[in-house]
């Protein structure tokens, strides 16, 4: 039986948890670590969940086998070196996080075998990976999302941009992925995977857009190699919180089914 840890219990990690309640064989959840534990109680409580290990952020890797990240960079931060010293696979959720700070993708450089990125919103990143075997020309990720997915982030306010007053379709950011994540770094989650499935931060291209008539996160890539072009898009449905889409979760659930079996 393969143990799984879920670090943080926000939006995403509540899904996953939800998740595992469902038809997974050969997996169990055996320990949630957040900063409040009697919230966490309670809401594994009414998942019927109330066996859960409740252990502290830094420890969490001596309870299971995986442990999943799906609490924003400061999680990451806080529990990638000791799940990784205890031998322990990694889910990254907030893959914008690896990009944070040299020693992150350092530590991403170092343990890439055992630091594992679930698609999250977008798709097509094995064939992105199997392109980078060979030679990526360019790659660009162009990403729309309503209004309300991009309400409070400070960079765009310090550039005057409030998105509820944008009336059509307006880009925001153009830049490397690198940039788009330190701007935007609880939204563009994807822009850090491509970057880091392909030819890395500072060379994958990204525009942002916010765009009134969205009804989702929508995101096209387009990668051009020495093996072929790939187009790929989605219109991902918004989860409860409309900055994440409902497949983020349901990517990593995917993702355990995989490395369980």
């Amino acid at each position: 039986m393969t143990r799984i840890a879920i670090a943080g219990l926000g939006t995403v990690g509540h899904a996953i948890a939800a998740g595992m309640t469902g038809d997974m064989p050969g997996i169990t959840l055996s320990a949630v670590a957040t900063r409040n534990a009697a919230a966490a109680r309670a809401q594994l409580a009414a998942l019927g969940l109330g066996q859960v290990a409740l252990p502290s952020l830094h420890n969490i890797g001596e309870h299971a086998d995986i442990v999943i990240e799906c609490g924003g960079a400061g999680v990451l931060r806080e529990i990638a070196v000791p799940v990784l010293e205890a031998g322990r696979q990694l889910l990254v959720m907030s893959a914008g996080a690896l990009l944070a700070s040299p020693d992150m993708l350092a530590l991403w450089e170092r343990h890439r075998n055992r630091i594992h990125i679930p698609s999250g919103a977008i798709g097509g990143l094995d064939a992105v990976a199997a392109m980078a075997e060979g030679d990526i020309r360019s790659a660009k990720l162009v990403t729309r999302k309503p209004p309300a997915a991009l309400r409070g982030v400070a960079w765009l306010g310090e550039q005057g941009i409030d998105p509820d007053r944008v009336v059509q379709p307006t880009l925001v950011f153009a830049g490397c992925a690198l940039d788009a994540v330190g701007r935007f770094p609880a939204n563009l989650n994807v822009a850090a995977a491509l970057s880091l499935a392909g030819i890395g931060p500072q060379r994958t291209r990204v525009e942002l857009w916010v765009d009134p008539a969205a009804r989702g996160n929508c995101h096209a890539i387009e990668v051009e190699s020495d093996s072929g072009t790939m187009r790929f898009s989605i219109e991902a449905q918004p989860s409860a919180n409309p900055g994440t889409s409902s497949l983020a979760a349901r990517s990593a659930l995917a993702l355990l089914r995989r490395m369980a079996t």
